[in-house]
């Protein structure tokens, strides 16, 4: 978990949570969905949390990490992440 957090970090600027639920806030209900279904594309399960569930503005995703996934699988995913983020509008 503390890899991930740092690779989380590192890659899109989001600062690590110290657990194994790691919330990016993204802003937009669609910039949430599309990063979000773009990571399901990849074979990654990153669902997008919107409002009501969280305020409005504060669209986001919710990667749960388990150590059931190996770090090469954590790298690739935060490496799709930080992939989408870019190319997504914020």
């Amino acid at each position: 978990i503390a890899l991930a957090g740092r690779i989380l970090e590192q890659l899109t600027g989001h600062p690590a949570t110290g657990t194994q639920i790691l919330p990016v806030i993204v802003g937009r209900d669609e910039r949430a969905l599309t990063i979000s279904r773009s990571l399901k594309a990849h074979g990654f399960d990153v669902r997008a949390i919107r409002p009501p569930t969280v305020p409005e503005g504060t669209a986001r995703l919710r990667l749960t990490l388990t150590l059931n996934v190996d770090d090469a699988t954590t790298t690739a995913m935060i490496t799709a992440l930080a992939r989408a983020l870019t190319e997504t509008a914020p």
